[in-house]
């Protein structure tokens, strides 16, 4: 599914008129606010499928506003429909036995709004899924402006297998797990009393998985060969705790039609640019959803029909100095551990750690690993 943060940004960019000129000046944008948001899509992988609808916010209010009480239809071109269910404020499933995407079989959207309009996406044919047939890293060094010298860090590639035809759309979305650990172990923690911490490891390896946020798109009629190779997808340096004992990246291949890959090769662009709001001739990102009666709304997404191919790899701690801050022991600690009795109860534990036969009162993000956005559960894929 296409991730919250990008449909926020490009419901703030996609549809504003920008301008070459050098002098900078705020567009009048009211005309694109509560707009129709679709982010979504059926693919040959098992159900359910999730549609989410919103609204779209103002360009100076990065909101996210659901759009409740919408029917929403998925419907192939052979007569299967399915009437989607909404489980939540804007999100929209199919049931875990309902419809399922089909080789060689076109699907479109249907909305209904509680307002009375209707929307419907054209029917987008579902292609056969081109395999991967590798996905691999190497080390390499790139400039830092934070640094005064080069940061190594893992590049990954991703080759394809041969296919049969020499014209192919691509998207890739990626999904990184890694393993980490804080900075000491908790051998007690305060409240009214001192405790035991036991196991004193037990809040000391955590995973976190997070959606990149970067997607990539690529047309293969650009290259001769029926095989795509050492195509980049991320980078990732040692300027985080993220290859410091075990990184693993989660490849999606998509096959998508090449109106998909001109709407998602466009905001890959548009997100791309380093440039200011004002850098870019005028232009409009269009999906495949249109009003009915309305042709001319602009109705922001697109309802995506893709086969999918995935592959994971594991690589493990790079070999190469790390650059992320951490936390040092320190006479601050000693101090805040002999005032504990005075300061009375506390409702929240004080973390205490012992470092070379000394005991401190550390910081929740020096001793608790889920303080940077992990869980302490290690996922069902993981190798160790």
């Amino acid at each position: 599914m296409i991730i919250r943060k990008l449909i926020l940004l490009v419901v703030v960019l996609q549809f504003v008129w920008l301008t070459s000129c050098v002098e900078e000046y705020w567009p009048v944008v009211d005309k694109y606010e509560n707009l129709l948001v679709v982010d979504g899509g059926i693919t040959n992988m098992p159900g359910p499928y999730i549609i989410k609808i919103s609204k779209s916010s103002p360009i100076d209010s990065l909101v996210y506003i659901p759009y409740q009480g919408c029917v929403l239809k998925i419907q192939s071109d052979e007569g299967d429909e399915e009437v989607l269910t909404e489980f939540a404020q804007g999100v929209y499933y199919t049931s875990e036995n309902g419809i399922q995407g089909e080789i060689g079989t076109s699907y479109k959207l249907i909305i209904s709004t509680p307002n009375g309009n209707e929307y419907e996406s054209s029917f987008e044919l579902l292609k056969n899924p081109i395999e991967i047939e590798s996905v691999y890293a190497e080390v390499e060094y790139r400039e830092n402006s934070e640094y005064s010298h080069p940061l190594a860090g893992y590049q990954f590639y991703l080759d394809t297998k041969n296919t049969v035809s020499d014209t192919n759309f691509f998207m890739w979305k990626l999904t990184e797990t890694y393993h980490y650990q804080s900075d000491y172990f908790i051998h007690w923690y305060y409240t009214n009393r001192t405790y035991y911490f036991n196991p004193i490891d037990s809040l000391y390896d955590c995973w976190r998985t997070s959606a990149i946020k970067e997607n990539y798109t690529y047309n293969s009629s650009l290259h001769t060969n029926n095989k795509l190779e050492r195509f980049p997808l991320n980078y990732v340096n040692t300027q985080d705790r993220r290859l410091t004992i075990k990184y693993s990246l989660l490849v999606d291949q998509y096959t998508i039609s090449k109106q998909a890959y001109k709407f998602w090769s466009a905001i890959e662009q548009q997100n791309s640019e380093q440039g200011s709001l004002y850098s870019h001739q005028p232009y409009q990102i269009r999906g495949n959803l249109y009003n009915i009666d309305e042709e001319e709304e602009p109705v922001l997404g697109f309802f995506l029909v893709a086969s999918v191919n995935s592959k994971r790899i594991f690589v493990d701690r790079i070999h190469a100095p790390f650059y992320y801050s951490y936390c040092i022991f320190n006479d601050g600690w000693i101090e805040a551990l002999s005032g504990l009795g005075l300061a009375g109860p506390y409702d929240d534990p004080k973390w205490i750690v012992l470092v070379d036969g000394t005991r401190g009162v550390a910081h929740e993000g020096c001793v608790d690993c889920r303080s940077n956005g992990g869980t302490i559960v290690k996922p069902y894929f993981w190798e160790d």
